[in-house]
């Protein structure tokens, strides 16, 4: 442990014990069934066991894929060529061009592992690639089935998904704050900072549950994060006007309070209905309102203006957001 932090942390010590556990069953499994080069298997267990389910199972599809590939190959070069490193060579000239062109990389180091048992075995035989075959299929399939095993991730989403709302929140009112100040000297954007790096930690999170989830409606809260990365590109654009504003004018009052309205009633399951109605008398107020009378108020009351209409923008990116969900359900 160093400086509070300890020195694995839970996720990677599961993964640690998945990693023994299921190399050393791979193994026993593969001696009881009576394979040669039992250990291979235990080796491919180790490269199977990803971060996510998802990945984890595509790399083994990737693998057998790729295994039938160098089979066909060694089956056709070996018994000609003869079993030696120079015959291994020409088999992986065409192997090696297959998984680049297929983008299957990641099978390139355990797939020519196996491939060095047909030249230790001096043989290509049917007996022989049911070997190879039955090792791979341990290895991944051990793997595969412990990375069935993952850490709920939920509540660590709620978590980030709480963090981005509350720094919004935060970040609202301190705009309805401060639309109303004319010194704005302190009024710094520096909490964007904090909140891009909250929808980055919650994007991260989000991802690795929609890849550990195979069924069902997964992509929720990635859907959630792209939609407050959205709102939040607005409110920079908000910010922008407001710290521009050189004088209040009389509409200033109700749109702060408008403003400092959306905070309050800012959660996750607020279909803002009631909101853009609130929104629609505020405009309907504002084109009623009597013309400037100078060009610096003129100046002001379009950038308000412009306020208004990016609050249209960040409320509509909410509704829309609800709509799709009640669909889905």
């Amino acid at each position: 442990m160093k400086n509070g932090t300890p020195f694995m942390k839970k996720e990677e010590i599961i993964k640690l014990i998945k990693y023994v556990a299921g190399s050393v069953a791979a193994v026993l499994l593969s001696v009881a069934v009576g394979l040669q080069f039992a250990y291979a298997a235990g080796i491919i267990t180790l490269l199977t066991i990803q971060d996510t389910k998802r990945e984890t199972v595509r790399i083994a599809v990737k693998r057998v894929v790729i295994f039938f590939i160098m089979t066909v190959l060694s089956a056709a070069i070996f018994p000609l060529a003869g079993y030696h490193v120079w015959a291994f060579g020409i088999v992986l000239i065409p192997y090696l061009a297959c998984c680049i062109v297929l983008d299957m990389k990641e099978a390139i180091a355990p797939i020519a592992v196996l491939c060095t048992h047909y030249i230790s075995a001096a043989s290509c035989s049917t007996s022989m690639i049911l070997n190879e075959f039955l090792i791979l299929v341990i290895g991944a399939g051990v793997g595969i089935l412990l990375n069935l095993f993952m850490p709920d991730s939920r509540r660590r989403l709620v978590e980030y998904r709480c963090m981005v709302d509350d720094k919004m929140v935060h970040i609202l009112k301190r705009m309805s704050l401060y639309m109303e100040r004319e010194n704005k000297s302190d009024y710094t954007g520096e909490c964007f900072d904090e909140l891009d790096r909250l929808l980055d930690d919650l994007k991260k999170e989000a991802l690795y549950y929609m890849n550990n989830h195979f069924l069902g409606e997964n992509d929720y809260y990635y859907e959630y994060m792209q939609m407050r990365a959205r709102q939040c590109g607005i409110l920079k654009r908000v910010y922008s006007d407001i710290v521009r504003l050189t004088t209040t004018p009389q509409q200033t009052k109700a749109l702060s309070e408008f403003v400092g309205r959306i905070a309050d009633e800012f959660n996750e399951a607020n279909d803002v209905q009631e909101l853009m109605a609130g929104l629609e008398t505020l405009r309907k107020a504002y084109t009623a309102s009597e013309l400037p009378k100078s060009r610096e108020e003129f100046e002001n009351r379009a950038m308000l203006y412009h306020i208004m209409e990016d609050m249209r923008v960040f409320l509509e990116i909410k509704r829309e957001f609800a709509g799709a969900c009640f669909l889905r359900e």
